[in-house]
């Protein structure tokens, strides 16, 4: 029996956060990604994990995106983060994974999946 693991952010509904979901599905088109609207936020959680991708965001905002900007909208999230300028990637590392290792399905140099 496998465990599913779902990983993710939890955002506060803001104008950004529509956006911030249609990149992620972008960033991740290989993954089913459950998007949970509970109004005041929303839960966005794939097994495996997610990432997004700072360029990508620009593209769909069609402006300059600071991966800081996130956190103003992003009250939790399941799994563990790694947090850069250019992404921010939600993962669960496995007890086998290596330093550094997450679950190698969503990689930050490249489309996730």
């Amino acid at each position: 029996m496998s465990v599913i693991r779902p990983a993710g952010p939890v955002l506060r509904n803001s104008e950004m956060t529509q956006a911030i979901v249609e990149a992620m599905e972008e960033d991740n088109p290989s993954k089913t990604m459950m998007i949970a609207d509970h109004n005041g936020y929303m839960r966005v959680e794939a097994e495996d994990g997610l990432i997004l991708r700072r360029e990508t965001v620009e593209a769909v905002l069609g402006r300059k995106f600071r991966m800081q900007e996130l956190e103003l909208i992003m009250s939790a999230f399941s799994g563990q983060i790694e947090m850069t300028t250019e992404y921010a990637r939600w993962y669960f590392k496995s007890p086998a994974s290596g330093p550094g290792d997450g679950n190698g399905s969503a990689k930050p140099n490249g489309k996730g999946g």
